[in-house]
């Protein structure tokens, strides 16, 4: 048994000397194939038929849409501490936020994306009925993503930034045959732009009262959609307060509302942690989802700076990035030229 052992493992040393296996995303099994084999990938990408009226779809066209082919790449590791399985879960919670607001999370940003530069990306053409085809494809770990950016975005595709988007993840095993994707529908959201006027909303304080964001008018205001299980919201939750200590008064106002699933969570975690600026709660119904499709929200935390006429200043705030923002819409109106749009917090829309 052990020589057989000793057998199979110099087998897989030779055959990753030669090159010819390749990687697969984890857990999945490694797929060899001859080192310079490879085959094609096809599909077909489709607008969806049924469209919800809160959706604008003006514009839309699979002429404006970008389709690529990205490998597997090895993402590197979070450096948890050694005992964090045994750590209670606040010291995990207290761990996490001071991480991602250090240094060491820059830097292990800054590892990612260039483990990520690494990867083997594919791009090709949208034909007139949709179908699409890409060639050269090696056997691996594949994310296929088709996306309709807002015009104004700049910069690579991103989701947060995609009027429509579709993507599938696959492995390709058989470099003998082509892989077949199948028809991939896009799902369509609004995306907000600088300039937009932010949709209105109603949120329920913690005593029962409500509050909208029109009351706010003539002041800015930085929305915070969060929940206590999600793990990053609560790491900005110190951002949010400095930018608040900082900021808040009669021309600025923060403002966090909870998209928990009963009003007690958001309530009880306060108790423990109490919350300089403005608590609200929103939920998960109807009223929440109306939000999540007005604003195009597609996941939390989201970060919103509103002006003082109601229309979007920056969204997708995080870190440092969001008192930067604050300090120079602020700075903007006292200055001269204030009507004119300002440039660095226009900036933080295209990314």
């Amino acid at each position: 048994m052990k020589q057989r052992k000793m057998v199979v493992t110099l087998l897989v040393a030779v055959m990753v000397s030669m090159g010819s296996i390749v990687c697969a995303e984890p857990g999945a099994e490694p797929v060899a194939t001859p080192k310079g084999v490879t085959t094609s990938v096809l599909g077909r990408v489709e607008m969806p038929d049924n469209v919800s009226e809160g959706i604008d779809v003006d514009g839309l066209s699979l002429d404006n849409a970008a389709i690529r082919l990205e490998g597997h790449y090895k993402h590197p590791r979070m450096p948890y501490p050694p005992n964090w399985r045994s750590m209670p879960r606040d010291e995990r919670e207290a761990w996490h936020n001071a991480f991602v607001n250090s240094k060491a999370y820059q830097a292990y940003n800054l590892k990612a994306e260039k483990a990520r530069a690494k990867r083997a990306v594919f791009t090709t053409e949208i034909a007139e009925d949709g179908t699409f085809i890409f060639e050269g494809v090696k056997p691996t770990w594949y994310q296929l993503s088709v996306i309709i950016m807002h015009p104004n975005a700049e910069g690579e595709p991103s989701f947060n930034l995609a009027r429509a988007h579709a993507m599938h993840q696959f492995i390709v095993k058989n470099a003998n045959k082509p892989y077949r994707v199948g028809t991939l529908t896009l799902k369509l959201k609004n995306v907000l732009w600088h300039g937009d006027v932010a949709p209105d909303w109603v949120a329920t304080k913690y005593d029962g009262s409500e509050f909208k964001l029109s009351d706010f008018h003539g002041q800015f205001v930085l929305i915070d959609f969060w929940a206590t299980w999600c793990g990053p919201c609560k790491a900005e939750i110190l951002n949010l307060e400095a930018v608040h200590q900082d900021f808040g008064g009669d021309r600025f106002t923060v403002v966090g509302l909870s998209i928990d699933e009963a009003v007690d969570l958001p309530k009880a975690f306060h108790e423990r942690k109490p919350s300089g600026y403005l608590q609200g709660f929103l939920g998960q119904g109807d009223r929440y989802q109306n939000i999540r499709e007005a604003y195009g929200i597609r996941g939390i935390p989201s970060i919103w700076l509103i002006g003082p006429d109601g229309k979007i200043v920056a969204r997708d705030l995080r870190g440092t990035a969001m008192r930067e923002a604050v300090r120079r819409a602020i700075e903007a109106t006292r200055s001269p030229d204030a009507s004119e749009p300002n440039n660095s917090v226009q900036a933080t829309m295209k990314k």
